[in-house]
């Protein structure tokens, strides 16, 4: 057999069993590739919904498999990693054209969230930085934190609350892996959240972190730059962040 055929072989299998279009190979016997699309189905909605409980109880039944079936006939996925497969599945939903998930806005904001657990958790992280020797005014983070976003308060949410409680709640967390490998996470201040993030770009000065305040609350005083500074210090060591 040419290596040609081969690969047409090959996609008429993946075309069988992606879409189940079982015509594509008459060749075999039904059952037996009803058996492995079945198979191979129930696996990938496995990796999925491990990581998405929350949505999964969220949205209608019937959507929910119909966002599975369409992933597992059409979706790309490029990496051989298996924990990579939720990722690709929020991709695919990110990039879905259709009116029916249109109604749960807070949608993309929930799969992001629940796959940064998964991610946290498989993360290579750094080790600890020694900042003992460095000077009093560092403000360089002993390990990587993130801080997010949302217009909807989906760090909150659990399995079986109503979908009638998913509400606009504009907030800011930071979340991080503490020494233990535990994922923690805390809701922040605006400032807070307006400092850390330089923070996590580089930024290790109170001059730095100065200037941002003065850019972006122009009426503070001196006293008050410097309180704030001195609060959000006091906050990261209480973390063991800094």
């Amino acid at each position: 057999m040419s290596e040609l055929k081969f690969q047409q072989i090959q996609q008429q299998f993946c075309q069988a069993i992606r879409q189940a279009d079982y015509a594509a190979m008459p060749e075999l016997q039904l059952e037996r590739i009803q058996l492995y699309r079945e198979l191979l189905f129930n696996n990938i909605s496995s990796f999925v919904e491990n990581v998405y409980p929350i949505a999964k109880s969220l949205l209608p039944q019937p959507l929910w498999q119909a966002l599975l079936d369409e992933f597992f006939a059409h979706a790309q996925c490029q990496s051989p990693l298996y924990h990579d497969i939720s990722l690709h599945f929020r991709e695919y939903v990110e990039q879905y054209q259709s009116d029916r998930i249109a109604p749960y806005p807070w949608l993309l904001e929930l799969l992001q969230y629940e796959w940064l657990e998964l991610y946290l958790d498989t993360l290579v992280l750094e080790h600890l930085r020694d900042v003992s020797s460095l000077n009093g005014d560092n403000w360089q983070l002993k390990t990587s934190v993130w801080v997010l976003v949302y217009q909807y308060p989906v760090y909150r949410w659990q399995v079986g609350m109503s979908i009638a409680d998913c509400q606009v709640q504009p907030s800011a967390i930071l979340v991080w892996r503490d020494v233990h490998d535990q994922i923690q996470v805390q809701q922040l201040t605006t400032i807070f959240a307006l400092l850390i993030e330089p923070l996590t770009q580089g930024v290790t000065s109170s001059q730095q972190l100065r200037q941002l305040l003065v850019q972006q609350i122009p009426t503070w005083n001196t006293a008050q730059q410097q309180q704030q500074l001195d609060q959000l210090r006091a906050y990261l060591q209480q973390h063991d962040l800094l």
